[in-house]
């Protein structure tokens, strides 16, 4: 798993560089509570955990697809997240099979 120094934090995102290193969804429930646990007032614990790991999974699925690599590499976890952002990553994370 990535070091926690790979992870940006703001009060309103959470930027991971190269996310799709992480592929399953306990190494990703680990790594975001990792995060929690050294990351008072940030967005990582204000937004629901099971909401960034849709996302997260969603930015890995389209990089291994060879889908917008350049941008899906890292994954920003912002706090503020619009439903049809959300429902979007609901339906890609149906298809993640890691």
């Amino acid at each position: 798993m990535k070091a926690l120094a790979d992870a940006k934090l703001t009060p309103n995102n959470t930027h991971i560089l190269n996310s799709y290193l992480v592929r399953t969804k306990a190494e990703m429930r680990a790594y975001l509570r990792r995060l929690r646990e050294v990351a008072a007032e940030n967005a990582v614990n204000r937004r629901d955990l099971e909401s960034m790991v849709r996302e997260w999974r969603s930015h890995n699925l389209f990089y291994w697809l060879h889908l917008f690599r350049s941008r899906t590499k890292d994954v920003d976890l912002e706090l503020s997240q619009s439903w049809p952002r959300e429902l979007f990553c609901r339906v890609v994370d149906f298809f993640y099979f890691w």
